[in-house]
């Protein structure tokens, strides 16, 4: 039962923060110059370390995501077998849910140190239109993280 609370737990967080964690719609983050961009008065050296604290913390959760999507579809795998091993499923069900926690885990250290860099005005800014990102992000993808066709 403790197991099962943990990964519905993790997979909570994982869902209300690690959309954060994405590049998101590529297209709408060059016209409006990137994520940070709309967050007021930052200066060429808050965009310029905005932009490569951005890079890095992308290329360190990447193989997180890689990760994640192979136990993924290894677990679709094994719940759709003739005779599933339930021993191996919730083990890599708890895999999962650690995966999804460490995720999560680096994303509100990046939105920290982030908003270390930022002043006052802008830090209550950011924290105030953290949401909005995600709310568009589940506009446009349907419940399993796929693009909806319109």
């Amino acid at each position: 039962m403790k197991n099962k609370n943990l990964v519905i737990t993790a997979l909570f967080i994982f869902l209300a923060a690690g959309v954060f964690a994405q590049p998101g719609n590529m297209q709408q983050n060059k016209k409006s110059g990137g994520m940070f961009m709309n967050i007021p008065d930052l200066t060429e050296a808050q965009q310029t370390q905005l932009k490569e604290m951005r890079t890095l913390h992308m290329k360190e959760m990447l193989p997180l995501r890689n990760e994640l999507k192979e136990k993924q579809a290894h677990l679709q795998t094994l719940q759709t077998a003739d005779n599933p091993n339930m021993n191996e499923i919730n083990a890599l069900i708890d895999d999962l849910g650690a995966i999804k926690t460490k995720m999560a885990k680096k994303h509100a250290a990046f939105r920290q140190e982030v908003r270390k860099i930022l002043t006052d005005d802008q830090r209550v800014y950011f924290d105030m239109h953290a949401g909005q990102m995600h709310k568009k992000m589940m506009k446009k993808k349907g419940p399993q993280g796929k693009m909806m066709n319109k």
